[in-house]
This record gives structure tokens, sequence and C-alpha cells, in this order.
């Protein structure tokens, strides 16, 4: 049930864990509308919570028409499931929301640790680029852009079209990639500041990877 929750942006300086009222509707076996009507009537409860936000969304269901859905946070979902009935499945489907939020909190936190953590080590690095006779024209983007590529196994063009907003591709890594960036990235200021040439060091590091790719466990 991943779907259950998710982040409102890829961006994690911005997102915010939320659930939608017809994921509510759906695991708790209710009609979507009637869920909607129930949050309309009650509205200002919720948002002593937090302000309710919506989005308008084509659903499959719709017929290409755009219907308003609520996206709530952990309160205020916690809120609108005491006003229904106390059935097995609305039991069941609170418990896995509680559950998913935990996860999708963790790994926002993670995220934040993870790119404060990181600054400190991106500062090490520049200060390597800075003095590496052998660095290649544009050092520190095309540095960057390689670790990116390599930590998450995506293109660059990938990756910047989780957020077109967001300049700051860092900010748009998962907790496993950053982990991963971080240590390619470790690994990378030992080959600049030993002054090696760009394309030994970008074997290198495509090498160690591959083999962290190979090793990693299934999901």
């Amino acid at each position: 049930m991943e779907n259950l929750a998710f982040l409102t942006s890829s961006d994690m300086s911005k997102a915010e864990v939320v659930t939608n009222h017809v994921v509510i509707a759906h695991y708790a076996g209710l009609n979507r509308i009637s869920v909607r009507k129930l949050i309309d009537k009650n509205k200002q409860d919720l948002e002593i919570l937090g302000k309710v936000s919506f989005q308008m969304t084509a659903l499959d269901d719709s017929r290409g028409q755009k219907v308003k859905i609520y996206q709530l946070n952990r309160n205020q979902a916690m809120l609108l499931i005491t006003w229904l009935d106390n059935t097995e499945t609305v039991r069941a489907f609170k418990l896995s929301l509680v559950k998913r939020f935990d996860e999708m909190e963790k790994e926002l936190q993670a995220r934040k640790v993870g790119r404060i953590s990181e600054k400190v080590v991106k500062r090490t690095l520049n200060d390597a680029i800075n003095n590496w006779p052998n660095a290649p024209k544009f050092p520190y983007p095309t540095v960057n852009k390689l670790l990116i590529k390599l930590a998450t196994g995506q293109p660059i063009k990938a990756i910047k079209a989780r957020d077109t907003t967001q300049e700051i591709m860092l900010n748009l890594l998962n907790s496993t990639e950053q982990k991963a960036y971080v240590e390619l990235e470790q690994v990378a200021i030992g080959l600049v500041m030993a002054n090696l040439e760009y394309k030994f060091i970008k074997e290198m590091l495509e090498k160690i990877a591959i083999k962290k790719a190979v090793n990693a466990p299934q999901q």
C-alpha cells in the first residue's frame, strides 16, 4: 500500500507527507463523493489542523473531467477517519495509513538530514576541485552531474523531470540515492586530490557504481 500516503513534491525542500480523500474512500470501502462532502461539511474543523488544500485532477472514471481532490495531512486524515463508521475495513485501513505516514515521514526526515550532512562533504570536494590542475572544463557541474547520474542510475534529464522548478538536483534525490551520492563523492575527493585526470576518475566511479548496483539487494 505504498500509495496510501505520499510526498507532495519530489523536491524535499518543500515536500510534505499527505494522503487524499480518494485514497481514503477507496481503502475504507466508501464512495469518494460522500467522503468529499464530509470534508466540505467539516472543513473548518479540519483547517484547525492545517490548510486543507486540493488539486483539480482527472481520474480514470471521471471521463476526462477534472475533479476536486482534497489533500490531507496526518492529523486531518486521522480526524476524518474518526467520522467514518468503525467497520473492520476502516480499522484495518487506519492502521495501514498510520504505518505509511510513519514510513514517508521518516524518509523525508532522512532526506533532510542527508542533505545537511552532504553539504559538509561538498565543501571538501569543491576545495579539492578548486586546486585540481587536471580539472576538465566546467569541473564543478561536470563532476556533480556525474555523481548524480551514477548515484541514481538515471540520466540527468530524468532527475530534472522529477520537479522542473527545482534547480538544485540534489534536493530531488531520495535517501537511498543521497547515501550513494555521498559515498561516491567521498571517493571522488580522494581521486581529485590525487590530481588524476577526469577521464580516469569517471571510469573509476562508474566501476564502483556498477559493482554496488550488482551487489545491491533485490527489491
